[in-house]
């Protein structure tokens, strides 16, 4: 099935590949992020997109929703409005000018959650390693253009497995904080689902109940996943470019950036997290 859609605004290489999603892979493998087509899964659909202005054209296998589509990508979102939002002084307004046209992905929960749950600790290509290795183990065979990947584990499949097992992926101490994460779920014990009639400050505190998800974890579902855009993930790179910014090179907590920067960028401050994130991580 193929799908095009217009959007304008759009940079499809900023989107994919500044850190927020971990299951796409550009081809060729060129540097740069204007370059060649990119490969991943959404849903239970392995896709192939690319972006030739002003359309969004992908192609599959299976069934696409165009809605669906529109929102993972972010297309609804007034991306106009929200940059000039966020523009606020001329850190951002670098960050901005550099990766206009980077959107906020809107991931599957579980995925999203367990995704960032492995994210504990480590680093985006050993992240997307132990997210391959867990889906084959448990997922299920796609096929595209001769690729091949599977699906992400559901819950049921994640709690059924042995902790051995788990451990022996490499997981580590995340596998504790996985299998137990997807026990809840499966048994109904947790609902994903019962965060998006939740403000953002009490689907924060849900998500903080389960083993192992602290406030970085918690804030990237909730901003990856619930298009919550008070969400402000923190994590290494974003504290140290905080501090050293913001607040003169002292020293704070991750709960203090995040409760300046909702003050400082306003309602879509996860918006200003991402362009900020990607922007250090580029320099």
């Amino acid at each position: 099935m193929k799908l095009v859609l217009p959007v304008l605004n759009f940079n499809l290489g900023y989107t994919l590949e500044c850190g927020q999603a971990f299951r796409w892979e550009r081809y060729p493998r060129t540097k740069g992020f204007d370059a060649g087509v990119y490969y991943g899964i959404i849903g239970r659909a392995l896709v192939k997109v690319r972006y030739d202005n002003p359309h969004l054209i992908l192609e599959s296998d299976a069934p696409l929703d165009k809605e669906e589509i529109s929102e993972y990508f972010g297309l609804n979102d007034d991306l106009k409005r929200i940059l000039g939002e966020i523009d606020v002084d001329k850190n951002i307004h670098k960050a901005i000018a550099k990766f206009r046209g980077l959107r906020i992905l809107k991931q599957e929960p579980w995925e999203c959650l367990a995704s960032y749950i492995l994210s504990i600790n480590n680093n985006i290509p050993r992240i997307k390693i132990l997210i391959e290795r867990l889906s084959e183990l448990f997922g299920s065979k796609l096929s595209l253009d001769g690729i091949k990947r599977h699906t992400f584990p559901k819950p049921d499949k994640i709690a059924n497995a042995d902790l051995k097992t788990l451990k022996g992926l490499k997981l580590g101490f995340r596998a504790r904080f996985l299998k137990n994460a997807a026990r809840k779920i499966a048994h109904k014990k947790f609902s994903l689902e019962d965060l998006k009639n939740l403000s953002y400050d009490e689907a924060k505190e849900r998500l903080i109940s389960l083993e192992g998800v602290g406030e970085k974890v918690a804030d990237c579902v909730l901003l990856f996943s619930f298009k919550k855009y008070e969400a402000f993930p923190v994590d290494v790179w974003i504290k140290r470019y905080m501090e050293s910014t913001y607040f003169n090179r002292k020293k704070v907590s991750a709960k203090r950036v995040g409760e300046f920067a909702r003050q400082h960028f306003g309602r879509y401050a996860g918006y200003a997290q991402e362009y900020l994130y990607h922007y250090v991580r580029c320099k």
